[in-house]
């Protein structure tokens, strides 16, 4: 295991979450697109409504994913090689589920035509994914952690 190899892991699980957040700026210009031709939303009040909290509901449970996600991933591997490949699934299956909110978002906007919540479900997204985008020294340091120096 050389610094090249731990780069280039990083380096790809970092673009796979950049593809997920542009996926998010999609999301907004579909939305904004909609917005200036008058979408007006499929549902109106109360059915609205439940779909509106049904919808956070959804967006929030991204919190609880992602720490089951983090447990799974956070058990020791045999080798660096497994540890790396192990951070680079763990990085792009966390921005997957970042990007859950912003789905329910999208959905509520299409189904509600609210979109100020679509805009709160987009923020929460973005700053999950900022929160958990992959950081090359934490790789570096887990993977010093679990075998010494590499």
């Amino acid at each position: 295991m050389n610094e090249e190899n731990i780069k280039r892991a990083y380096l790809g699980a970092a673009l796979a979450a950049a593809g997920i957040v542009s996926a998010i700026v999609i999301y907004t210009v579909v939305v904004e697109l909609l917005r200036m031709k008058g979408y007006a939303g499929a549902l109106k009040p109360p059915a609205a409504y439940a779909v509106k909290y049904a919808l956070y509901v959804i967006g929030a449970s991204a919190l609880v994913a992602l720490k089951f996600a983090g447990a799974i991933t956070a058990r020791r591997r045999g080798t660096p090689e497994e540890t790396l490949k192990a951070l680079t699934t763990d990085a792009i299956i966390k921005a997957a589920l970042c990007e859950t909110p912003a789905i329910a978002g999208l959905v509520m906007f299409l189904l509600t035509g609210y979109r100020a919540d679509f805009y709160l479900l987009v923020v929460f997204a973005l700053g999950l994914e900022i929160y958990h985008f992959p950081r090359l020294n934490a790789w570096r340091e887990r993977l010093r952690g679990d075998f010494g120096q590499l």
